[in-house]
């Protein structure tokens, strides 16, 4: 029998998925993305609705276009803002879907960390406050909202002259709060993306940072280099471990995650963890080192249906990677072209973000902020981390843009 679909929010990716594993999707999409469905040539039914993230707009958006939820198998979302409200629409209309334990879980930082630490895992002191002048919040310290993405509105309060410039940048910024303030940790950052099944790990690709994400607010990159099993064993068994009790404690039994951790030297602490594909180019490096197709295993956890990761798979022993090209914010005047981009060394995929005329966001408000995204493959993860950074620097030095005014 076909399944049916019912998916908040629009991605192309899971579009193609279900229909590759003949499922009947519907979509429910935000306003400001109405037309991206028909420009990929999806023709099944969209409904539209001011803002997917609303759970009152959605209810309401399928009501008024006459789709009943209890006509769907399964409801889900493979989109990080829409994994609540997607668990909160199974649960209502008892549709398969996560759970909505799971789902908070895998949103909010601060009931996260709280599972993860009574896991017993390492992991940042946290608690919530609603101004930064709470008695008891003292520098250093990382502050962030609860349930945000892309390391949007985080920042690093290290003394007084940023405690002010940073609680002034939050009151601009018009949320309200609460907000999340926890620990600084130490150690370099690391990805762990993977596949859990029946609350197995079934597959586990690490990469590390070229930098703490954090660093985008000093002009850092936003880029990994993928890390070789057999090269690194024992650091692997390591993440395995920690990952396996984190997804336990989280109540993740079932689908893809993205687990962001620091290698701290003499151990590994818990960061966050996303139920979906990580972001930049992560689905097409894991695809290339490791063999493993992260869409299609998310669509098999959704849709019940067993794992393709073989026993026998084998990877690519050479390195792999990503790294967002960065410019100068404004409007771009000239810059170079993708097969410009794509003829630069190491270089295996480029995937243009802006083009001449287009504006360029400023790199240090988010980590998915980009002008280009390159995946990479080189022999060694020193030598190809520092091909990455020398290919970041040429484009920046070549993309020409006009200074907002």
């Amino acid at each position: 029998m076909t399944t049916r679909v019912l998916y908040l929010g629009w991605w192309s990716d899971a579009a193609d998925v279900l229909a590759r594993h003949g499922c009947e999707a519907a979509f429910v999409v935000p306003a400001a993305e109405r037309e991206a469905p028909a420009r990929h040539g999806f023709t099944g039914p969209v409904v539209v609705v001011p803002e997917v993230t609303r759970l009152d707009d959605v209810v309401a958006g399928l009501i008024r276009d006459g789709v009943d939820p209890r006509g769907f198998d399964v409801i889900c979302s493979e989109h990080e803002e829409c994994i609540v409200p997607a668990a909160v629409l199974a649960a209502a209309y008892g549709r398969a879907g996560l759970t909505m334990d799971t789902a908070v879980a895998l949103r909010d930082k601060m009931v996260q960390k709280r599972l993860v630490r009574n896991a017993g895992l390492p992991v940042a002191g946290c608690r919530t406050v609603h101004a930064l002048d709470e008695p008891g919040v003292v520098p250093p310290f990382v502050v962030k909202p609860l349930s945000g993405v892309s390391t949007q509105h985080t920042y690093v309060v290290r003394g007084q002259e940023a405690l002010e410039r940073v609680t002034a940048v939050l009151a601009a910024s018009g949320r309200q709060g609460p907000w999340l303030v926890e620990e600084y940790m130490t150690g370099g950052e690391m990805h762990a993306d993977g596949v859990v099944r029946d609350g197995r790990l079934l597959f586990l690709g690490l990469s590390r940072y070229l930098q703490n994400l954090i660093e985008i607010q000093d002009g850092g990159l936003v880029g990994s280099v993928t890390v070789d099993p057999g090269a690194h064993p024992g650091l692997y068994r390591q993440v395995r471990e920690l990952a396996s009790a984190a997804l336990k404690a989280l109540g993740h039994t079932d689908g893809v995650f993205h687990m962001e951790l620091f290698d701290q030297g003499d151990r590994l602490a818990f960061s966050e963890c996303a139920g979906r594909i990580g972001g930049g180019m992560v689905l097409e490096t894991t695809a290339a080192k490791f063999g493993v197709d992260l869409y299609d295993e998310w669509a098999r956890a959704v849709l019940g249906r067993p794992s393709a990761i073989g026993r026998d798979r084998r990877y690519d022993t050479r390195a792999h990677g990503w790294v967002h090209l960065i410019a100068r914010p404004g409007r771009v005047r000239a810059m170079p072209a993708a097969d410009d981009v794509r003829d630069r060394p190491c270089v295996t995929d480029v995937q243009m973000r802006v083009g001449p005329g287009d504006t360029v966001q400023d790199s240090a408000t988010a980590s998915n902020a980009r002008a280009a995204t390159v995946s990479v493959a080189g022999e060694t993860e020193d030598g190809l981390a520092g091909e990455m950074r020398a290919l970041a620097r040429w484009f920046r030095d070549r993309v020409h843009v006009e200074a907002p005014a």
